[in-house]
């Protein structure tokens, strides 16, 4: 997440309303309100969300003998219950610090980004026409340096910084001294993040090790 954000910091032009190029950098990290929301993948305890409900809620959402030590959800919700249970559960989540959010949520590097509602605002601000983080850093690479952005870490190590600048659409360059890191950033580029295909590869070569050792 802080290589992203360094190369969208570097990349991203500054305008007359900082207040509003800080809101845009925060969706374009999925760290604003909706983005947050996108990157939540788990609950609380029903209990808790009980302790945030009001009666209403509580009698349409809730078992009849649910209390805030143990609470239940009626079975089988659907429609404006179903509503209501997602906005109980919005109401709780954004009443958290950052901090206890991130304990529910997935980074940003887990999702696929912003939504298309944030890209309509974020193209908005920016006079771009993406869809994508990969395409926003090519055409703001080519609006600033005419040409995609190049990034080269001399010290790579085990390969943070190229990993995610390859991920975000940069022509990128990484050495080390230390022929271990050169391999284990090799692997983060070249399996780690070759898709589909190069899974399927080594899934296919770890198998033959395996029967191999077996035999």
């Amino acid at each position: 997440m802080l290589v992203r954000a360094i190369i969208l910091g570097l990349l991203l032009p500054a305008t007359s309303n900082p207040k509003r190029d800080r809101e845009i950098f925060l969706k374009l990290m999925t760290m604003d309100a909706e983005g947050m929301w996108r990157r939540k993948s788990k609950s609380p305890r029903v209990s808790v969300l009980f302790g945030c409900a009001s009666e209403h809620e509580r009698k349409i959402l809730f078992s009849d003998t649910s209390t805030e030590e143990r609470a239940a959800f009626r079975r089988n919700l659907e429609g404006d219950a179903l509503d209501m249970r997602t906005a109980l559960e919005r109401r709780w989540f954004e009443r958290l610090t950052y901090d206890q959010q991130l304990d529910y949520c997935d980074r940003p590097e887990q999702i696929d980004g912003p939504d298309e509602a944030a890209w309509a605002e974020i193209n908005l601000h920016l006079g771009t026409q993406v869809r994508s983080l990969p395409e926003l850093v090519r055409e703001l690479g080519r609006l600033r340096f005419g040409h995609v952005p190049r990034v080269g870490d001399a010290f790579c190590g085990g390969g943070s910084v190229p990993f995610e600048a390859a991920r975000l659409g940069c022509d990128t360059y990484a050495s080390d001294l230390n022929p271990v890191a050169a391999l284990l950033t090799w692997g983060a580029l070249n399996i780690v993040g070759g898709g589909e295909n190069v899974a399927r590869e080594v899934a296919q070569a770890q198998r033959k090790v395996y029967d191999a050792v077996d035999q």
